[in-house]
């Protein structure tokens, strides 16, 4: 494994993409309804990720990292990086990428924003098809979910 220096979180997927295909998927799930660009998904969608994380719980913890937080105002920030449907439906997921993935980022100054993260990825399988996901913490005293991404496991956008 190495960890990436790549700021990007799609390159630090790449830059992983053998170890991660060669781990199981940490998450399955199915989820239809979710129509990017249909008046009012980006509502109903902040609305069901609210009420799914306030029952799973806003503190996600990982052993040996600690608690990560993600609360209505961080989805709702988080939603910004939402464009295809594939990372709409992997939202429902990313306590089990933040749980069980491997690390594959850490940066200092993370974009010189003063700011450092850490990035956490796994493989998942979403309506059925396999894709490598990342998620991005952002490090501030607090551990707090800032984005995440998935590719197919060659790389490519997933769809």
């Amino acid at each position: 494994m190495s960890i990436s220096s790549a700021h990007n979180i799609k390159n630090q997927i790449r830059d992983n993409r053998e170890n991660l295909n060669a781990l199981p998927a940490v998450a399955s799930i199915e989820v239809n309804g979710i129509e990017i660009g249909k008046q009012g998904w980006k509502g109903r969608l902040k609305s069901e990720l609210i009420e799914f994380y306030k029952n799973i719980g806003t503190k996600i913890n990982r052993q040996g990292f600690g608690n990560v937080i993600i609360t209505p105002r961080i989805i709702n920030n988080a939603l910004e990086y939402v464009h295809t449907e594939g990372e709409a439906i992997a939202f429902y997921v990313a306590h089990k990428v933040i749980k069980q993935g491997i690390m594959i980022g850490d940066h200092t100054n993370h974009k010189d924003r003063s700011l450092d993260t850490v990035t956490f990825a796994a493989p998942v399988e979403l309506n059925g098809k396999r894709g490598n996901m990342a998620v991005v913490i952002k490090v501030s005293g607090r551990k707090l979910y800032k984005a995440h991404r998935i590719l197919s496991p060659d790389g490519s956008q997933f769809i």
